[in-house]
């Protein structure tokens, strides 16, 4: 187990309630309770630092190019911030609205982007102490990532449903005021879903085709022993 008392905290303090209303516990509350460390989801917003968990040593941004330089994460200038973006980072935008079905966008994206997939979860396996691991919203690279580590953890499906279906109250202003600025508000509103049968889904394609997230991790390069360190 690695030796995290020389962890370098990158947030040291929480004084106010956070402003980012996506971010938690993956898995939900309680759910990591005894695990070495706690693994945190997000949005990214421009907030203070103080908005962040305390004790943080790692954050892990999944957004392309273009959302970065849009959004500068508050945390991106600090030691323990690593960027790797889960999509080409300079491709065009890839939304959740591309796909009619959206554990199919999903499912896609676990075959297309096995080698950035893989990036994240090394970058995850190598971090000591706290970690956040977040994108824009913190809906859909974010919830790819966080299904896969609850389920390796042993959350059962119904949880990381519950756990991926919390965005769309937790986002529900966001959603609301991009649907009234949408030029186009069907396709913004099937990026906008978030049930909890979606999640589910994926996760049942994964354990079907690979017979779990484990095999499926090992199928994309990870090995044994980073996945112990997950």
């Amino acid at each position: 187990m690695p030796d995290h008392s020389n962890a370098d905290v990158i947030s040291p303090s929480l004084r106010t309630a956070t402003t980012l209303m996506n971010l938690r516990e993956v898995g939900g509350p309680g759910f990591q309770a005894g695990r070495r460390r706690t693994v945190y989801r997000s949005d990214t917003r421009p907030v203070d630092a103080d908005a962040y968990p305390v004790g943080l040593t790692a954050v892990l941004d999944l957004r392309r190019d273009d959302e970065v330089a849009a959004v500068m994460h508050p945390l991106q200038a600090v030691d323990g911030y690593q960027r790797v973006p889960l999509f080409d980072p300079t491709s065009a935008v890839e939304a959740a609205a591309d796909a009619v079905e959206l554990h199919e966008q999903y499912i896609d994206w676990l075959e297309r982007h096995r080698t950035t997939i893989a990036e994240a979860f090394r970058a995850l396996s190598r971090t000591d102490g706290d970690v956040l691991v977040c994108c824009s919203a913190g809906k859909d690279r974010t919830g790819v990532v966080s299904a896969l580590l609850a389920r390796l953890w042993g959350a059962d499906l119904q949880r990381i449903g519950k756990d991926y279906g919390a965005t769309r109250q937790n986002l529900a202003e966001r959603f609301a005021a991009e649907l009234a600025a949408s030029a186009d508000p069907e396709r913004t509103l099937i990026g906008q879903r978030c049930f909890p049968e979606v999640m589910i889904t994926v996760i049942g394609h994964v354990e079907e085709q690979y017979g779990g997230v484990r095999e499926y991790l090992l199928s994309i390069g990870l090995t044994e022993v980073e996945i112990d360190g997950l």
